[in-house]
């Protein structure tokens, strides 16, 4: 159900006219295992009858060890070395991208929105729109990430829970503060399938109305659709590359891990350095890992 509402798919649409469009084979495949609950054969599983360590298949990052699942759903959005950090800032930069493509005028992460009421309030939304084109007072946009499957979804048939329950949370954090400042509060909340909350959503559709209008004097339906699905093209394929990058990021590491663990319990002795197991060359994927995803882009640019 997570993977059939209009805006968690859209990545699949998007064509290859923009290099953010472009994955990697193991990106093209993290994405489908994600997406058709597909083990993915890159993620290593755990041998209870070997010399495999198990903390070496959990993750720590809710407080506990949890096994990680062989789908990638974890993997996805998960706290440790950073990777929901960078799936959320790249989702903040995209909208950003979006929003100045249609003549906005936005700014990142602005400095002092709350301070005027509150001079020790050093909350920092992750966008604000200075120049709305209804006029109105400036939009501040706060972006958030969650799981399709967190504990706020409590009906299978209903994925819209988790941005919706997202939704309410942040403003929670920011209403009443935007409020006060005469300030329109907007939250931008999105699944890991690349679902839009109802609420970002509508600010696009409306933005890019009002563009029209000014341009053109009309507002053609078709026109409309176009460009937000355009919109909704970028948003959920950067969702969708950043997602397969944190599973190659952490499949990779879980190799090494294990790999590690068997260089301590191999018998074989009788071979040179370079053909052994125990060489270091493959720790050099993870210390360069940034500099090869770095590279690729340049190379499908």
């Amino acid at each position: 159900m997570s993977s059939i509402n209009p805006t968690s798919g859209a990545w699949l649409s998007a064509g290859l006219s923009h290099p953010s469009f472009l994955l990697s084979p193991f990106e093209f495949t993290a994405a489908m295992c994600r997406r058709n609950t597909i083990h993915n054969t890159s993620i290593p599983t755990f041998n209870s009858h070997g010399t495999d360590n198990p903390q070496n298949y959990q993750c720590p990052c809710y407080g506990r060890n949890t096994m990680i699942d062989q789908i990638g759903y974890h993997l996805t959005g998960c706290k440790i070395d950073g990777g929901a950090i960078r799936l959320h800032d790249n989702v903040i930069h995209t909208i950003v991208t979006l929003f100045r493509s249609i003549g906005l005028s936005v700014a990142l992460e602005p400095l002092n929105m709350f301070s005027d009421l509150e001079p020790d309030d050093n909350r920092r939304p992750d966008i604000l729109i200075r120049n709305p084109y209804d006029g109105g007072n400036q939009i501040i946009i706060d972006v958030s990430v969650t799981s399709f499957n967190s504990s706020a979804r409590t009906n299978d048939n209903k994925p819209e829970q988790v941005v919706i329950t997202r939704e309410k949370q942040k403003f929670g954090k920011y209403g009443e503060a935007a409020k006060k400042n005469h300030i329109r509060f907007c939250p931008a909340s999105f699944s890991t399938t690349g679902e839009m909350g109802p609420i970002i959503k509508n600010l696009f559709l409306e933005q890019i109305r009002l563009k029209l209008q000014l341009v053109d004097g009309e507002v053609k339906r078709s026109k409309v659709r176009k460009i937000m699905n355009h919109c909704v093209r970028h948003i959920s394929a950067a969702i969708n590359r950043s997602a397969s990058r944190n599973i190659f990021f952490k499949a990779t590491k879980m190799v090494n891990l294990a790999r590690h663990t068997q260089q301590n319990f191999s018998s074989s002795t009788s071979c040179d350095f370079t053909s052994s197991s125990a060489s270091s060359s493959p720790d050099d994927l993870i210390q360069q890992f940034e500099l090869q995803i770095m590279n690729q882009d340049v190379i499908q640019n």
